[in-house]
């Protein structure tokens, strides 16, 4: 009678029925011997029949008996098993699941660990960091991911007090876990982490606050940051305290708490890092603070003060760097300020009312003039040539074509003119197909000559 009954059931999983009828221990019994020798087999098929019965079969005593039989299965009964019992939910086969991840075969401890995200909990933590901290490849890959799929609060807890006292590289894993579970009240741990003797878990401890920490800790981290000796670690608190303060909604206020602290920072270097926080920073009172420092008597705090404008996030320097790469006395500095000059011409915003999106293509067109005659260098000529590329207007195609015969610039002005004249074939169609004709004639670049003639072709068209 139970042999029919099983029978019954493994015709119902063929047929894809969810019926079970099986009613005793010794028949669940029978059932699972027969599922383990479907997973022995080496027909597919009858493997596949196998893993829908382990999904289906309910019971912690089943688990039991699935669980006992996974070391003795081969490989790949052992994959689709441990993915089976990860389904399962049933944290009865977490022993089995643990003792997999010691397995000879990789495939055998990936699979285990991968059900370690379902099935562990705050026991699992040291263990997945440990792997993922040991591993590479896809055995890390999944141990990370399990650390940061592990389910409840005690999870949480655990990362965070074994990220204090854990060795370097598993303490940088739970770091990282940190972060990927957003585990907000970690900000404490990870200050204390930023002020560890290693500098890989400093810098993975401001990347993390970079992301989980706001507004309240600034104060914090900018004390942080002026113990901070390592110059690797210092560029990355900048970046840490630039990202926390940007998440102020206030615009005026972000650059508040850097501003009170710079004039009781004595050392040159932290000033100079305070002054490029700024620069990240970006908002009018941080300007305000880096036109000063552009006039102290020192040299360093000057540079750093080039280098925030050269790279400030907005159009709002344009003119100072302009006026930077007319007088400067610094050849350095001439060079910064005239690249971030060429960049803030072409600048693009998400914010409506920006100072680009009010400049005409003539001022455009003049700002890069002013550049191509303030540029010394090749480099500097490139890139107002691919600023240029953007402006579709007559002007910047006659611009353009003007350097068709310079030999260093010949490749961007070729770039630069048939970019152009996709924006503006419509309207100036004759000095559209003069010039792409020049393209066709003397460029040596196939795909631009191709794209050029097909720009022709549409006009011809029209």
């Amino acid at each position: 009678m139970r042999t029919k009954c099983i029978i019954h059931w493994i015709l119902a999983v063929l047929l894809g029925s969810s019926a079970v009828c099986l009613a005793s221990n010794e028949t669940t019994n029978e059932a699972v011997k027969a599922v383990l020798d479907l997973l022995k087999s080496s027909d597919p098929d009858m493997q596949t029949v196998a893993i829908t019965m382990v999904r289906q079969l309910q019971g912690k005593e089943v688990t039991e008996a699935l669980a006992k039989e996974l070391p003795n299965l081969p490989a790949a009964g052992q994959l689709q098993l441990l993915s089976a019992l990860a389904d399962r939910g049933d944290r009865t086969a977490l022993p089995a699941v643990i003792s997999s991840t010691k397995a000879k075969e990789v495939s055998v401890r990936v699979e285990a660990l991968k059900a370690l995200g379902q099935l562990g909990d705050a026991s699992s933590v040291t263990l997945l960091a440990e792997t993922a901290a040991a591993s590479k490849g896809e055995e890390q890959k999944a141990a990370r991911e399990s650390l940061y799929r592990l389910r409840g609060s005690e999870a949480d807890k655990a990362i965070l007090a074994n990220a204090l006292s854990a060795s370097r590289n598993v303490k940088i894993e739970l770091i990282r876990a940190i972060g990927e579970r957003n585990i907000t009240s970690g900000v404490d741990t990870l200050l204390r982490t930023a002020q560890d003797q290693d500098s890989r878990v400093q810098q993975e401890s401001l990347k993390v606050l970079k992301v989980i920490a706001d507004q309240e800790y600034l104060p914090a981290l900018v004390q942080l940051f002026v113990e901070i000796e390592n110059e690797s670690v210092r560029r990355e608190a900048e970046k840490t305290i630039a990202a926390v303060a940007l998440k102020i909604e206030d615009k005026n206020r972000q650059a508040d708490v850097v501003l009170v602290a710079l004039p009781n920072v004595v050392d040159i270097q932290r000033r100079c890092s305070l002054l490029s926080v700024l620069g990240k920073i970006g908002n009018d009172t941080a300007l305000a603070a880096i036109r000063a420092a552009l006039k102290s008597e020192n040299e360093k705090e000057r540079d750093a003060a080039v280098r925030a404008l050269s790279e400030w996030p907005n159009p709002k320097p344009i003119n100072d760097l302009l006026t930077i790469a007319k007088t400067s006395e610094n050849k350095v500095h001439r060079i910064l300020a005239l690249r971030g000059f060429v960049r803030l011409i072409g600048f693009k915003s998400r914010e409506a009312g920006t100072l680009d999106e009010n400049r005409s293509a003539d001022e455009k067109i003049k700002m890069y003039q002013q550049a191509m005659e303030l540029s010394d260098d090749v480099r500097e000529k490139r890139l107002v040539l691919s600023g240029l590329a953007n402006v579709k207007s007559l002007a910047a195609l006659e611009m353009a074509a003007s350097y068709l015969q310079d030999m260093a610039l010949q490749q961007e002005a070729e770039v630069a003119v048939v970019k152009i004249a996709e924006g503006i074939y419509t309207d100036h169609p004759q000095k559209t197909n003069e010039v792409l004709n020049k393209i066709i004639q003397t460029s040596k670049n196939d795909s631009l000559r191709q794209k050029a003639q097909e720009i022709l072709k549409t006009i011809d068209k029209r």
